[in-house]
Order: C-alpha cells, then sequence, then structure tokens
C-alpha cells in the first residue's frame, strides 16, 4: 500500500476532533487522513496530560510509526500553531530514521527561529480566541454550566500545552530540518502573527522548497473558515504529491 497519508496535529487545548471538520472537507482520492491526538484530551482524556514537548514528539512519533504498516508510505504532516512546531520536531524524527515523509504543512505559527514575540495580547482578546473554539450552540449562553466546564478544561489544557512549548530548549533550532517541501500558511488578520518576517524563517528549516499561502481569517483561521481552508490544503496536497 502506497497511498500517502497526512497527520493532522492541533493547536495549543486541541484534541484529534478539532480538525473534524476541515477532514471531511478534504476530498482527495487515494489520500487517508489521520486526525493525532495528544494525552489529556478527546478520546485520551483519561490520561494525564505531557510534561514536556519531548513527550509530545516522542508521543506522536510513536502513533505514526504504529500507523504505518509500510514504512515507505508516503507521510505528510499538518501542524496548526502549537501543532506546527511538533510538526516540524516530528517530521525532522521521521526524515532522520528514513521514513517517507514528503511534505510538512505549517499554520498559524512563525519560525521558531524568528526573535520577536508574538503581539501582546489583553485577557479579554485571549479570552475571545478561545472561545471561539468553543461549541457554536453554547454561544448564546456563555454561564451555562456545560459551557463553563468545557471552558475551564480547554483552558486548563491550552494553558499546560503553552508552557511546555514556552520552556522548551533545543541547542540549535537550525540542527532542526526536513528534506522535503515546507508549505506555511499564514492567517491575514492573525492576532498572534501578523506580518510575513514571522514566518519568513520557516525556510531555514528544509533543504528543499519553502512556498507561503496567506488565507483569510485570524489566529483560528481554521475553525472559522474550514471551507476555504479544506481548499488551500486541498490545493497544497495535490502541489505536492504530483
Amino acid at each position: 500500500m502506497n497511498t500517502p497519508i497526512l497527520f493532522c496535529i492541533p493547536y495549543a487545548g486541541g484534541s484529534s476532533m478539532s480538525f473534524s471538520n476541515i477532514r471531511s472537507l478534504i476530498s482527495m482520492e487515494g489520500l487517508e487522513i489521520k486526525c493525532l491526538e495528544l494525552p489529556g484530551r478527546g478520546l485520551r482524556h483519561k490520561e494525564p496530560l505531557l510534561s514536556s514537548l519531548d513527550e509530545a514528539v516522542e508521543d506522536l512519533y510513536a502513533h505514526i510509526k504504529d500507523s504505518l504498516v509500510f514504512p515507505q508510505r508516503p507521510i505528510l504532516i499538518w501542524g496548526h500553531s502549537m501543532g506546527a512546531i511538533l510538526a516540524l520536531l516530528v517530521s525532522s524524527k521521521l526524515n532522520k530514521y528514513q521514513f517517507n515523509t514528503v511534505g510538512l504543512l505549517v499554520s498559524g505559527m512563525k519560525a521558531p527561529t524568528h526573535q520577536s514575540s508574538p503581539h501582546t495580547l489583553s485577557e479579554k482578546a485571549k479570552n475571545k480566541l478561545l472561545s471561539d473554539l468553543l461549541p457554536i450552540k453554547y454561544e448564546q449562553n456563555k454561564e451555562a454550566p456545560l459551557f463553563q466546564k468545557i471552558y475551564k478544561k480547554r483552558m486548563e489544557i491550552m494553558e499546560k500545552d503553552v508552557e511546555i512549548l514556552e520552556k522548551y530548549q533545543t541547542d540549535n533550532w537550525s540542527k532542526i530540518s526536513v528534506s522535503n517541501t515546507i508549505a506555511v500558511i499564514m492567517g491575514e488578520s492573525d492576532e498572534l502573527y501578523p506580518t510575513l518576517s514571522y514566518y519568513e524563517n520557516w525556510k531555514l528549516h528544509t533543504s528543499g522548497n519553502t512556498e507561503w499561502f496567506p488565507i483569510k481569517g485570524n489566529h483560528f483561521f481554521p475553525m472559522q473558515h474550514p471551507e476555504e481552508t479544506a481548499r488551500l490544503l486541498t490545493q497544497i496536497l495535490t502541489q505536492i504529491l504530483n
């Protein structure tokens, strides 16, 4: 079986269900799509949250490896926000062990070597970003106990994810690289990383090509505009695979 497989890694606080709408909208014959789940959320909610980015990388690598009956099956990885950093680290590890990674798609995340901090958001703005991710059916009653429970859990997971991302240290980011194409997707109204300069240095992480793709929406454009996101992903995947 030599059909390509796309692994999706969600943002901080996200789960394997975060991209379910987009997954259902990508229609490419012969492409399998698998949304990865980290411990402490979604289907693995009973497991303790990870305490380091290295643990997250090892967990994702193990699940990708276990999903491949044929080691040389073409692999593509898409990560959004924190998931983009994890996608780079996992792709680099897969390259190291001679897996057939053919494409890396990163979105909603500045290049690791970009020195500037993201724009500082107010607490109100942060809460707005997070509430945008919660189920729409609770939008009219944010004081409802179920909404508050979901919100509290999401916030706990997101804060833990952000903490381990901020604590991550590597001797030299430039050594973390892949040989395949990197496609960088940027929200045109991203509050955290608003200009192209944040994304330019992704080119340092591949010996292959790097391409940049703007898309309408803010930092969480995949949830805001799933149809447009699916169309762009389909375009990029088709371009890489052909």
